[in-house]
């Protein structure tokens, strides 16, 4: 199944510095992780470090499956806001979400700190800006909320957003212990760390997904894999049966434009906004602008570079309106597929069948946070010890 189509970014920005072989006999391991990806990798990692024996088997390259189409932007705030899921799932489970994301994100910084620059990862503010006057109601009650329970937000009106920003839109939220990465450098950097601490990586090695016996699996050439715990993190290639009825599918776009000058905006804070869909952009360290929107309600990819490049522009031209002193060149161009749920929250957690089954499918928009979070709640999961977090996210949860 292709996840994307046009031409991307990160994969240009890092040289693999390693090869690894597909599984060709058969294995045995204590934890086996399905998929290559941020989301895998974060699992291999911190299960790895447990001194766990590890085996991550990945069906094509690793990070190279929806990770690489990411744009990178890491927030403790996601697409739903904490007032919606207050009114939805009620204040307290809301609230704990909202903690689990903003521990995630700590975790993140804290990871990158150890892997050096390669991942090109920036402690970077979040501006969330109203886009019309009718949203300042819904943003002025989302502050409240998080202000509320110590969540980092400030609140800036009309004229300050216009003064700090240069921005001329009706008001903002201001958050941080946010972060911008390359998330492709981010899975090479990590692959090396896991590597270091044991973990067993096979590439080019499909798992045959829908005959899982209860402590084993053959791979699709036909070797068998026995493990004691099974972690599924295969993101929007595959989806399970326990899921099928709770997901959406969208299609989205994104850019990277051609280097720029030094100084494009105050402090590079990635911008969003309320509209849905809705337009979101960052810098990289090399002064380049990503930007991404025009989500469209399609379960295909748009295959014609041409229309792929039409709507980058126009998600470049949304982002000139509102720094006009910008000429965005594009150089690079993508389309992939989006996944999300129809409560906004990941799935996470343990097959309610098969007690050594789990998930990490972080779906949403904030799928690198949410794959945090689930490396260390599904951590709980296999050592027997009780997590705070495990029932919001479940597998099994109602709609």
């Amino acid at each position: 199944m292709e996840l994307y189509s046009g031409s991307l970014y990160w994969d240009k920005t890092v040289e693999p510095s390693y090869r690894f072989e597909k599984v060709s006999e058969g294995k045995e391991t204590q934890v086996l992780i399905a998929g290559g990806g941020i989301s895998g990798t974060l699992c291999a990692y911190v299960l790895s470090a447990l001194g766990m024996d590890v085996i991550l088997a990945e069906k094509n390259k690793i990070g190279k499956g929806s990770s690489l189409a990411s744009t990178g932007l890491l927030q403790y705030r996601s697409d739903k806001m904490l007032c919606e899921l207050v009114d939805d799932i009620g204040e307290e489970q809301g609230r704990l979400f909202y903690r689990m994301c903003l521990e995630a994100m700590d975790q993140l910084t804290s990871l990158n700190e150890s892997l050096g620059r390669a991942t090109e990862y920036r402690s970077i503010d979040s501006l969330y800006y109203a886009s019309e006057k009718k949203d300042v109601k819904k943003l002025v009650r989302e502050y409240e909320f998080l202000r509320k329970y110590d969540f980092p937000v400030e609140f800036l009106d009309e004229d300050q957003l216009k003064r700090r920003y240069r921005i001329h839109k009706p008001c903002a939220l201001r958050t941080w212990h946010d972060a911008d990465v390359n998330p492709y450098g981010l899975i090479q950097a990590l692959t090396r760390k896991n590597m270091a601490q044991g973990v067993h990586y096979f590439e080019n090695t499909e798992l045959d997904l829908d005959n899982i016996q209860s402590n084993k699996i053959i791979t699709k050439e036909g070797y068998p894999i026995q493990f004691e715990h099974l972690i599924l993190t295969t993101g929007y290639s595959k989806i399970y049966p326990i899921i099928k009825d709770k997901i959406i599918i969208r299609r989205t776009y994104a850019f990277c434009s051609k280097p720029m000058r030094d100084d494009l905006w105050k402090d590079n804070v990635m911008v969003w906004e309320t509209k849905n869909p809705y337009l979101y952009f960052r810098t990289t360290m090399d002064h380049r602008i990503i930007g991404g929107g025009l989500d469209e309600d399609q379960k295909e990819l748009e295959l014609d570079g041409e229309k792929i490049l039409i709507k980058a522009k126009s998600i470049a031209g949304q982002i000139e309106t509102i720094f006009p002193n910008l000429d965005i060149q594009i150089d690079d161009a993508w389309n992939a597929l989006f996944y999300g749920s129809k409560d906004g929250i990941p799935f996470i957690g343990k097959d309610p069948v098969q007690g050594n089954r789990y998930y990490l499918l972080g779906y949403e928009g904030n799928g690198m946070c949410y794959s945090m979070a689930g490396a260390l709640i599904l951590k709980d999961y296999i050592l027997g010890k009780p997590n705070v977090y495990k029932d919001i996210v479940r597998m099994d949860r109602g709609m």
